[in-house]
């Protein structure tokens, strides 16, 4: 039977890989937004080291999409820079892809008022594509694809992005507006795999949201669209309440018809009166008929902050 759902697996991914989206589905979790923004990489003062991971479809089996990074984020504050990087895993039945990017970002403070920040990034770095065939049952065994085996390649990824927030002091903001927009596979390279060769199309993410500051926390609801081409675009809504250095908990939605919850903790002066650390897990279930069948799937993300200011 598992053989049965990895050609299956097999054949989706491939009429699916012309024309689709091509990089790991974006998170509800915010901490995330280095992975498909450079311009978010180490926002405010702080030093992040993250991991995630996400299982998708837990009824599927052992094919099912699963996506893994572990990040670095560094800030650079006399300078007004920002660097990172991210180790990417992303895995679908035989077919499964090996990352490493690079991210740089570049910040004017006060472009449009006292405390506002624009952020410029680039990001760039390659990316192992393998697919391995054996052991697949299929109808047509005359099919090149299928009789190459194991075979992988390498590709480069470029990417670029913005990022606007009104106001970067959250000890004294009452509110702040955010807003950005990246452009990832800039780069839109063939991939050739046996005889195949398929291009590697760009996708564009934006995002906005606006934070309310309470004296106990802070309310913070998000839309995000992640776009390919006009047949493949995602649109998120989210929003999450942080009580201050304790918890959150939050809501979501996609237009694939996905809803999401999730939650966190927060512990303060962890290792440092300067340090923080964050666990997160996030559950989500579709609600079409088309895929609930397969089953829920989950998030989960460590990150560790250090104020170097």
């Amino acid at each position: 039977m598992s053989r049965i759902i990895n050609t299956i697996l097999l054949n989706l991914f491939w009429l699916s890989f012309v024309n689709s989206q091509q990089l790991p589905h974006s998170s509800l979790f915010t901490e995330t937004r280095d992975l498909w923004n450079p311009a978010n990489t180490a926002q405010g003062d702080k030093f992040y080291v993250d991991v995630f991971m996400r299982q998708q479809w837990l009824g599927f089996g052992s094919g099912a999409p699963t996506t893994g990074f572990a990040g670095l984020q560094v800030p650079f504050v006399e300078m007004n820079m920002a660097a990172g990087g991210n180790l990417i895993f992303d895995k679908t039945g035989p077919v499964s892809k090996l990352g490493l990017n690079l991210n740089y970002a570049y910040k004017l403070n006060e472009v449009l008022g006292d405390d506002s920040q624009l952020s410029l990034g680039v990001s760039g770095g390659f990316s192992n594509y393998s697919l391995n065939t054996t052991g697949l049952i299929v109808n047509n065994g005359s099919d090149d694809l299928i009789n190459g085996g194991k075979v992988s390649k390498f590709f480069p990824s470029l990417g670029a992005g913005l990022y606007f927030v009104s106001n970067t002091d959250e000890r004294r903001a009452s509110h702040a507006f955010d807003v950005g927009f990246s452009m990832l596979q800039a780069y839109e390279t063939n991939l050739l795999v046996g005889n195949q060769n398929q291009k590697r199309f760009s996708h564009y993410v934006f995002n906005m949201g606006t934070k309310f500051y309470g004296d106990d926390g802070v309310f913070y609801p998000t839309f995000l669209i992640n776009f390919v081409s006009p047949e493949i675009m995602d649109l998120q809504f989210g929003a999450k309440y942080e009580v201050n250095n304790k918890f959150w908990a939050g809501l979501g939605y996609s237009n694939v018809s996905d809803i999401s919850v999730q939650g966190g903790v927060i512990m303060s002066e962890f290792g440092s009166r300067y340090a923080r650390l964050r666990l997160g897990a996030l559950g989500n279930i579709s609600i079409s008929d088309n895929v609930s069948h397969l089953g829920p799937g989950f998030e989960v993300l460590v990150r560790y902050e250090f104020d170097m200011d």
